[in-house]
């Protein structure tokens, strides 16, 4: 009684800044954010993990909670509550109740000053024409650049039971190589493996499923970063449908000029409903060489297979990156 188990879904809150609840709760598996709000954007203040307390300061010194707590990834956690608490705290010491009150104070007085330290996650903008925007990005390209350098560094570094398969390296030098050498915020990259695991860059103990991807999104990125706006390379989520159509009938593909590929798409863009006129996306962005349409059920693409391959798993993260960021931003 007065203890309960609580599941929450990655992106779920399991409490928000000034709430007056006072339990106590211990994170049993996940990972859970602590981030304070200021205007319009998010300061990360810490990652709590498994085996981990979250919620002590509301729960010892009755104030309102000082930040938000937000599920990194599913969790499960144990939610204590006061009366659980001060029936084991009545078997203990007068001494023990100071203590606890005076620590409790110190580290309030400390976290407010912390919090003045943080800067919140804000970056310019730009779209082909210049034209320039403040917005608020969990994640900025930089801090993306960021990780991959870490996560190329630890798997060379100290990878193990390297095969055709990948390689396998643990989670915890990956979070401190990019936390303490490369400063990426903690919260965040537990946000980008998880991200890395969707795009099954990464699975779960932490193994590497393609290392030269890694070392060639990190080459892609850097140039996307030093192009000028009108040279960036940009798809729209109707453009990366449509190379996601073309990578799902690459075993329908045939050879076609010099060390091209080719395949007709016109049945997968008639079933998804979109019109063979915007193809012309692709081509202009240099995903397809060339488009040969000889009537509405034959429109074949000519590709270029490595190149094509990357590219789609590329913009698959940066698709999946400015959702997560859309994720935040309304929130």
């Amino acid at each position: 009684m007065g203890q309960k188990e609580i599941k929450l879904k990655q992106g779920e809150p399991l409490f928000h800044e000034g709430d007056l609840t006072k339990n106590l709760y211990l994170v049993k598996k996940g990972s859970i954010r602590i981030y304070k709000q200021k205007s319009d954007s998010d300061i990360e203040i810490d990652t709590i993990r498994a085996g981990q307390i979250i919620g002590e300061l509301s729960f010892f010194d009755h104030n309102p909670r000082s930040a938000s707590a937000e599920a990194l990834t599913d969790c499960d956690v144990v939610e204590i509550s006061a009366d659980v608490f001060n029936d084991a705290l009545s078997k203990m010491p007068d001494w023990i109740h100071l203590l606890i009150k005076t620590i409790t104070g110190r580290i309030r007085s400390a976290n407010n000053k912390i919090r003045l330290l943080e800067s919140a996650t804000t970056d310019y903008e730009v779209d082909k024409y210049g034209n320039r925007s403040r917005e608020f990005f969990f994640i900025t390209n930089s801090e993306l650049l960021r990780f991959c350098t870490a996560l190329l560094a630890v798997a060379a570094r100290y990878g193990k039971n390297n095969t055709t398969e990948g390689i396998e390296f643990p989670q915890e030098l990956l979070e401190r190589f990019a936390g303490q050498i490369l400063q990426v915020n903690n919260a965040k990259v537990i946000s980008l493996i998880e991200l890395f695991k969707k795009i099954e860059i990464l699975k779960d103990g932490l193994f590497l499923t393609d290392i030269k991807f890694i070392d060639q999104i990190i080459l892609f990125i850097n140039e996307q970063n030093l192009a000028e706006p009108s040279k960036k390379r940009i798809l729209t989520p109707r453009g990366f449908i449509i190379l996601s159509l073309v990578m799902q009938n690459l075993s329908k593909s045939v050879k076609a000029a010099d060390h091209f590929m080719k395949v007709n798409i016109a049945p997968s863009l008639k079933a998804a409903g979109i019109q063979q006129l915007f193809l012309q996306e692709l081509q202009e962005q240099g995903f397809l060489n060339d488009i040969l349409l000889t009537d509405a059920n034959c429109i074949e693409v000519q590709y270029d297979l490595k190149k094509i391959i990357f590219e789609y798993r590329a913009f698959w993260l940066i698709q999946e990156l400015d959702k997560l960021n859309e994720q935040k931003r309304k929130a």
